[in-house]
């Protein structure tokens, strides 16, 4: 408890700027890479927000427990930040215009030889998800996590502002005619009986409504025993919503709206207008209710080539009243 007092994180790594120099900071994070350059040695210590440069001076009494940094060794660091020379400005990171002169540190976990670089885009996938720990200190994975909070928050904050509520609702309930399977989960209390995990809310959306709660939302995880496809998890979240006395325009402007916010203050993105096609349309120009218009390839009628190919079987369907339609896959 002594050493955490003394040594309680005062900034993180990603985070050091040049408002803070001529300030002493206390850092604590990861090493990412350690270069010796004879009476200098340059440490980029590394946290969830960036990296920022250490430099041990031989001087000074960090410089004998520097020896022992190796990769993802977990260090503290106590140094006052300096602004970097102008000819040696990292524009490459947040943190290349300073750097921290150290005056003492501590080795909070040793690490052994990691199996893979942190940096590295050639890794197998077993391989991160064998030591995923690790998997989550690589910059993707961290971003996309900072990303989905970003998001949900986001999401809660515009749904509130438009007088939602947000309400949780149980997991283990009884199972619901929604047409997928469900998982099961036994009661240790009832024997013989089994709890369902749900497909999604939608019983427990409607007793809401039903009972006057006219705006509700849910970041939702939903379970469904199915076969896997490439649109399809045993367990996912959605963004559940619910809302009484409107009409489908009411609901489809919200979500274009709410979409519209996400994209323009997450990404910096513009979204207009979202087109909007019937049931109808979409089958009949892409086949399906769902469909992926990111490549062009719409359903066409062929008459006019099948019928001037002399192929029998277009001929009887075309002289029959039927017609023969496809995709264009090249061109």
């Amino acid at each position: 408890m002594s050493f955490m007092k003394e040594w309680k994180r005062s900034s993180y790594c990603g985070r050091v700027s040049t408002e803070q120099v001529g300030e002493t900071i206390n850092l604590m994070g990861w090493v990412d890479n350690r270069r010796d350059h004879g009476g200098l040695v340059f440490v980029d210590l590394r946290d969830r927000e960036g990296t920022v440069q250490v430099v041990l001076d031989p001087n000074q009494g960090a410089m004998k427990i520097a020896k022992d940094f190796k990769h993802e060794t977990v260090v503290a660091i106590r140094g006052e930040v300096k602004a970097r020379p102008e000819g040696m400005i990292n524009k490459k990171i947040p943190t290349g215009a300073v750097e921290v002169l150290a005056e003492t540190c501590e080795i909070l976990s040793q690490a052994e030889t990691p199996p893979f670089q942190i940096h590295s885009t050639n890794v197998s996938e077993v391989l991160r998800l064998q030591y995923r720990y690790l998997d989550f200190r690589t910059p993707k994975l961290t971003n996309y996590i900072k990303t989905r909070h970003l998001l949900m928050q986001k999401v809660r904050q515009y749904l509130t502002e438009n007088d939602f509520f947000e309400v949780e609702t149980p997991i283990l309930y009884k199972s619901t005619p929604e047409g997928a399977r469900d998982y099961l989960v036994p009661s240790r209390v009832h024997q013989g009986h089994f709890f369902a995990l749900p497909q999604s809310p939608q019983t427990l959306k409607q007793l809401l409504m039903i009972g006057g709660m006219d705006r509700y939302f849910q970041i939702a995880r939903c379970f469904r025993d199915e076969d896997l496809r490439a649109d399809r998890q045993p367990e996912f979240t959605q963004i559940d919503i619910e809302m009484s006395f409107v009409e489908a325009e009411d609901i489809m402007s919200m979500t274009e709206e709410m979409l519209q916010k996400i994209w323009k203050e997450l990404k910096g993105v513009e979204v207009t207008e979202i087109p909007r096609m019937t049931y109808h349309q979409a089958m009949d120009r892409y086949g399906s209710d769902k469909p992926d218009i990111r490549f062009g390839l719409e359903i066409t009628d062929l008459k006019d080539v099948a019928g001037s190919m002399g192929f029998r079987v277009f001929d009887d369907c075309l002289s029959s009243g039927g017609i023969v339609r496809g995709i264009a896959l090249a061109r």
